[in-house]
């Protein structure tokens, strides 16, 4: 019986040129802090826990919703539940909590503690949001209570500002609007938790989701919502095919493995007109890698520490992944792909 390999979600030169993606995830945030909180803003900087989400800010990497959706409309429909796979140019690309931890570097080994409860009232402008239960959003945060926050008496409430706005603005980026999760907010009433807490593993999972459920929306040819921190997919791109990191930006270190956010300058302006010639310029000798680590490209197949207990067995899945060992040459392969409506399903 011949092997199956995943399918594409849309046929091949059937993908939509969306208008705009409404994008959760917005640099501006960190601007607007360092405008008004300078102090607080370096502090927090020079925090290891997200120095790549900063450095990613200070090199001025530039934001591409061309690039992510076309990225997003040539998923292949798989049964994995904790990985995503695309394919461009025929080649395919996996998108896992590896690659994922490779971008951005954010912790996901489990030896975290959860106990984000117990936590001090001080009298302070986050004590009492607690105590009496108050709703507040990113959109409230930055345009009432950011202006405010250089008179509060507490430098330590300030320097929780900038980590909550961080948490929920950048790496979960959730909706603006969205009740910010007290869970969050008793996370940064000691930051020692808010260090060993599981940001890379939650982001991901949370970005993952936000992907499968703008599946949903992809044919839409005006707009849009993707949640999380969708920076990580747009340079997990500019990795695995360096012919579009080249186009969309610059490297700053050329022998940096891990982290690579933080590595990338550049405005990231790209037409579909410009991808879609990329996309069918590449061929045998072009390098498209199918998985990245902190260690270097296509060195580790699965990294032991990224496997997941609740993972779910994809026979399509391990047959690509047999093919891409044997150094199969893809210029040829014909991918199938899910039946028109289809796409639609929640069974998808």
């Amino acid at each position: 019986m011949e092997d199956k390999y995943p399918k594409r979600l849309m046929e091949d030169g059937s993908e939509p040129q969306v208008g705009q993606i409404n994008n959760s995830c917005r640099m501006s945030i960190l601007n607007k802090i360092k405008s008004v909180l300078p102090e607080e803003y370096e502090i927090v900087k020079g925090d290891p826990v997200f120095a790549s989400i900063f450095a990613l800010y200070e090199n001025g990497l530039g934001y591409s919703a061309r690039l992510i959706n076309s990225i997003m409309c040539r998923q292949l429909v798989t049964k994995i539940r904790h990985e995503l796979w695309f394919v461009f140019g025929k080649k395919p690309l996996r998108f896992s909590m590896q690659e994922f931890n490779a971008v951005t570097g954010l912790k996901y080994n489990d030896d975290f503690s959860d106990d984000s409860e117990n936590w001090t009232y001080d009298n302070g402008f986050w004590s009492k949001l607690l105590r009496r239960g108050g709703i507040i959003t990113i959109q409230s945060l930055m345009k009432t209570h950011l202006e405010a926050a250089p008179s509060w008496g507490k430098q330590e409430d300030r320097i929780r500002f900038v980590y909550v706005c961080v948490i929920v603005g950048l790496v979960m980026a959730k909706d603006e609007k969205k009740a910010i999760p007290h869970s969050y907010i008793k996370l940064v009433m000691d930051l020692e938790k808010v260090r060993t807490y599981l940001w890379g593993l939650v982001a991901f999972d949370h970005l993952v989701n936000s992907i499968m459920e703008a599946r949903k929306k992809l044919k839409n040819p005006i707009s849009y919502i993707l949640n999380g921190f969708s920076y990580a997919l747009q340079v997990w791109v500019m990795e695995e095919i360096p012919v579009i990191g080249e186009l969309l930006g610059e490297k700053i270190d050329k022998e940096i493995t891990a982290t690579r956010c933080s590595n990338w300058k550049g405005a990231a302006k790209v037409s579909y007109d410009e991808l879609l010639l990329v996309e069918k310029s590449i061929g045998k000798k072009d390098v498209v890698y199918p998985y990245i680590s902190s260690t270097g490209n296509d060195d580790v197949l699965v990294a032991a520490e990224f496997m997941r207990s609740d993972e779910i067995k994809d026979c399509e899945v391990d047959n690509l992944d047999a093919l891409i060992r044997t150094c199969y040459d893809f210029g040829d392969h014909i991918w199938e792909s899910v039946e028109g409506d289809s796409v639609e399903d929640d069974n998808i």
